[in-house]
């Protein structure tokens, strides 16, 4: 992700940014004072700024000090505080001021972010890309769930001393066709102006000339990373021997009560979990199966809790992704989590074949499914 030089550097161009800035933070000294009190800290004080003189030298190291905070502090080591917002008030006039005025920037692409992790993996990777090729940002907050999972680096429009929620002033660019399908449209967009989308945009071929560099990108925290391969090797351990062993992660997503709910979303019924294995079972001499799911009640009372299954519980959702990558191939029933620890993966991943009744609302969301589905992965019923 592409980032800027967070120094300040001041032209005549931005003449009226630097005039913003001074006002802004002489208002922030003059607030900070209020905060600590400073007016009230003796009464003699209070006499002092009675004398005219010394009213003139209060007003002077005021100005000096706002300078201070305009052009040193306030972009630095200030720059990431909280009360920061007690002297900045921004709207979508400033951003076309700027514009308006000739300062240059790249452009920005913005997403709506929504949904559970997968989702929001398959928004960045959507975004990403399309700021890639255009030469544009990928505004991401610091505070985005994403880069509390991996380490990506935020890139946010305090780097123009503007907030983040300046995403909603820009056009908005809805997924009116395929969320589970490519629309290529969307990757005709003009690079001159910001873009906002909103979907869920869940193709690989967006992406698909950028994978490696995402999956580099896509890289778990360490703590998570490290909890991921220390529970991965403390099952291991519990085999005997586990020389020549292959380890396929399976994800059990689970709608709701009945195994097609109104939409049209279709569960994977146990015989094909049963079938996957057994696909894995004559392909390979010694295979343990790690079994992740918050459906874990169906999974012990429908799966054979046969030698060669290991069920997973109790993790967060990123360490339980983080596992399911550490092992070599991946079963998935139906979403976007058990698509990501496929994609991440690398192995051989087989997917249930019918993830939508035909016909049905859900259905719809898909163009054909080799849109949503990666290219070598194995259908099975």
């Amino acid at each position: 992700m592409h980032t800027t030089n967070r120094t300040f550097y001041p032209d005549m161009g931005s003449s009226w940014r630097i005039v913003s800035c001074f006002f802004s933070s002489i208002r922030f000294v003059y607030v900070r004072m209020v905060q600590i009190n400073v007016w009230n800290i003796s009464g003699h004080f209070r006499l002092l700024l009675q004398n005219r003189t010394a009213k003139k030298f209060a007003v002077i190291c005021m100005l000096l000090t706002g300078i201070y905070y305009t052009f040193f502090y306030h972009h630095s080591a200030h720059h990431d505080l909280p009360y920061q917002d007690l002297s900045e008030k921004y709207n979508c006039s400033s951003i076309a001021h700027m514009d308006k005025i000739g300062i240059k920037r790249n452009k920005s692409v913005c997403v709506k972010f929504a949904g559970g992790l997968g989702n929001q993996m398959f928004a960045f990777c959507f975004g990403y890309t399309i700021a890639r090729k255009k030469n544009m940002h990928l505004v991401l907050t610091r505070e985005h769930i994403l880069t509390q999972y991996f380490k990506l680096v935020p890139y946010h429009w305090k780097d123009y001393d503007l907030n983040a929620g300046i995403c909603g002033c820009f056009p908005l660019i809805k997924d009116k066709g395929f969320d589970c399908g490519y629309d290529k449209k969307l990757e005709h967009l003009p690079s001159d102006q910001d873009l906002l989308f909103l979907g869920f945009f869940q193709s690989w071929r967006y992406w698909k000339n950028y994978e490696n560099e995402l999956r580099q990108i896509l890289q778990f925290q360490d703590n998570i990373l490290h909890e991921a391969k220390s529970q991965f090797h403390n099952i291991l351990s519990k085999h005997k021997n586990d020389q020549g062993i292959t380890t396929i992660g399976v994800h059990i997503r689970r709608f709701e009560r009945y195994d097609t709910d109104e939409f049209g979303k279709n569960n994977a019924p146990k015989e094909y979990i049963i079938h996957a294995m057994d696909y894995f079972r004559n392909l390979y001499k010694k295979c343990l199966f790690l079994i992740f799911s918050i459906k874990m009640k169906w999974t012990k009372k429908n799966i054979p809790q046969t030698d060669d299954i290991f069920l997973v519980e109790g993790n967060s959702a990123p360490v339980d992704l983080a596992m399911l990558t550490l092992t070599n191939h991946t079963i998935m029933t139906v979403g976007t989590f058990g698509w990501m620890a496929g994609w991440m993966t690398q192995g051989k991943t087989v997917y249930y074949k019918h993830p939508a009744t035909p016909g049905s609302e859900f259905s719809k969301l898909y163009s054909n499914y080799s849109d949503h589905f990666y290219p070598g992965w194995i259908p099975m019923e």
